[in-house]
């Protein structure tokens, strides 16, 4: 569940830098005179284990890890998370890489954090990333907007800027791992669905890592993702195309003049021809109205596998021993 995690501290004292910077063979840097330490040009290496720890010029530490990896990694398997990860092997996680860099808990916080799963689909994720639309009760949904920085429509996101502190985030985790050029691709397809939340207020680790907001987290995460809307599959009258039948999904979530809009804009460029123009605003003007009355709406395969499987693992993260 808990993935890449930020953690600070303010105002070490001359003790704790030295000893942090030795621990962790950290590079002296400098900034406008002052000293800095950091180790981005290592923090991959091995001994390292992915966890970047910078002490900044103001003697603020900052420690940035994926807790799944880390975890997978000190247990002997690859610097990845693909597989389930549970709030007790979270804290363990936690545990190991404070004692393991020198780095006590005192005034240590959570700054940011994402809380993910992996799902195990069936068919490819494009099929289940299409047809999701929002996340959020009615009346504040959140739009999934199509990730630009991904081709081939592969990441959904809600609205992030620089003052959003909580948003989600959908994608196909394989492909994902190609674009990275990662070592390690797992030979099966996966769905992650993400929470991100940033810039927490004096979120103190002792208390995020704590049984009871563990298990508050598990709740949330589900509480949230279970709002996510889906666009319905159809059932149209016997005979109806498979052409048809996509126009009519086309101006039920678009609605019949944005629908015509793009098809004028289509045919204009080339990529529809006349026949095919006519045909789409026929429909819409003579038939649309008639047929939309024999329509029936019923959930997509896509929908309800991802709610079977958010049920399952929903099952088995709440029963983690963290609670005993």
């Amino acid at each position: 569940m808990i993935d890449l995690i930020t953690l600070v501290r303010p105002n070490l004292n001359e003790m704790e830098i030295s000893s942090i910077v030795e621990r962790n063979n950290l590079q002296t840097n400098s900034s406008d005179g002052v000293v800095f330490y950091d180790n981005i040009n290592t923090k991959n290496l091995a001994q390292q284990k992915g966890v970047y720890i910078r002490i900044e010029t103001n003697q603020k530490l900052k420690v940035e890890s994926s807790l799944h990896k880390y975890f997978n990694e000190i247990t002997g398997n690859e610097r990845s998370n693909y597989n389930l990860f549970s709030m007790s092997q979270a804290k363990r996680s936690i545990d190991h890489l404070l004692s393991e860099r020198g780095i006590g808990i005192d005034n240590l916080r959570v700054y940011n954090y994402e809380i993910g799963l992996n799902l195990d689909v069936s068919k490819d994720c494009r099929s289940y990333l299409d047809k999701m639309k929002s996340l959020g009760s009615t009346g504040a949904e959140k739009l999934l907007y199509v990730n630009a920085r991904y081709k081939d429509e592969r990441m959904k996101t809600t609205v992030f800027h620089k003052y959003t502190r909580k948003y989600f985030k959908v994608y196909d985790k394989v492909f994902e791992s190609m674009d990275r050029k990662r070592k390690d691709i797992p030979s099966h397809q996966i769905l992650r669905i993400e929470t991100v939340n940033r810039r927490l207020d004096n979120c103190f680790v002792t208390d995020f890592f704590s049984p009871d907001n563990l298990r508050k987290l598990i709740e949330s995460f589900f509480r949230d993702w279970r709002t996510i809307q889906f666009e319905q599959d159809i059932i149209t009258p016997k005979g109806t195309g498979r052409a048809k039948q996509h126009l009519c999904l086309e101006i039920m979530n678009k609605g019949k003049d944005a629908v015509l809009i793009q098809a004028k804009e289509r045919h204009e460029n080339g990529s529809l021809s006349d026949w095919e123009y006519r045909n789409i605003r026929e429909f819409v003007a003579h038939e649309w109205d008639i047929m939309k009355k024999s329509i029936i709406f019923i959930q997509s395969d896509e929908e309800k596998e991802f709610r079977q499987l958010m049920k399952v693992n929903h099952t088995l993260l709440k029963n983690d021993d963290f609670i005993n």
